[in-house]
């Protein structure tokens, strides 16, 4: 073989190295590149990562949405939101505490919620904080906000089975309602006509419902309450509510309009209930 000759073979047997090299090269960098994706996944998962412990929730690292929540700063949720829903599903480092739960607490707007709630339905079942509640309770126990009738539909209508849950004072949404100021009859029939029994519900201090309704200093709100209250399914009432056995008529003779709609009640309700909204209509 002339040097010429070989040469040229050396060179192809080089090319030939050098496509295999190029070949095995590109391999390796697409398995690197899969396996950072891989990693990058793993750390996202990590960062937004809740274990639950007994129902506790606890997050792994803080969570950004949750901040955002906390400083009231909508615009910034919103934008996280956005950019990386899986937040909602983590909690916050703080306090435990699920984004949409944060966020019923702290008096945040409805489009904020609805995103929440699309982002992650599940939060609208679960319990969390210190008090073993649930979004619901969080919204009308909010001293941020009052209650809207809009976020009790959304909360509602993702879990029907909000209306009946108590939290760790056994107390449910109809109570929390009943304690708070400028509550809508809408909120009361909502709560009320997916669980009338809630209104013979007592919490652990023994109080039902229409006792909060009677103490609460928002006199519009206060009327309002004991009228849903007492315009609740007699039913129910005459079920859950019978003190001894007994049921109590409604006093008074008739004559007025509303001794005409308690009549309507079958004069089956509470005794208490009906105390509170006579002494509420001769002041």
């Amino acid at each position: 073989m002339t040097a010429a000759a070989e040469l040229t073979s050396k060179e192809k047997n080089n090319e030939s190295d050098d496509d295999s090299f190029s070949s095995s090269a590109a391999e390796q960098i697409e398995n690197f590149m899969i396996n950072l994706c891989n990693l990058q996944n793993l750390c996202v998962m990590f960062e937004t990562c809740v274990a639950d412990n007994n129902n506790q929730r606890e997050v792994v690292h803080s969570n950004p949405l949750s901040d955002a929540i906390s400083r009231h700063d909508w615009q910034a949720a919103i934008k996280i939101l956005k950019g990386k829903p899986s937040l909602a599903m983590a909690t916050s480092s703080c306090d435990g505490m699920i984004p949409l739960h944060l966020a019923c607490d702290a008096g945040a707007p409805e489009n904020v919620i609805k995103m929440l709630l699309k982002a992650y339905p599940q939060a609208a079942h679960t319990k969390c904080g210190e008090q073993n509640r649930l979004p619901i309770h969080y919204h009308l126990a909010s001293e941020a906000a009052t209650p809207s009738e809009t976020i009790v539909s959304l909360l509602t209508d993702s879990f029907p089975e909000s209306t009946r849950a108590g939290d760790a004072n056994n107390q449910l949404p109809i109570h929390l309602a009943c304690q708070a100021t400028k509550v809508s009859c809408n909120i009361f029939a909502t709560l009320l006509s997916s669980f009338p029994e809630g209104a013979c519900a007592r919490d652990v201090y023994g109080n039902y419902p229409c006792d909060y309704a009677t103490w609460n200093a928002d006199g519009i709100t206060k009327e309002i309450a004991l009228t849903a209250l007492v315009h609740n399914d007699a039913t129910q009432m005459r079920r859950y509510l019978q003190l001894g056995g007994k049921s109590f008529s409604i006093f008074g003779n008739p004559s007025s309009a509303r001794t005409q709609r308690r009549k309507r009640l079958k004069d089956e309700v509470t005794f208490s209930i009906l105390n509170s909204y006579d002494e509420l209509h001769h002041q």
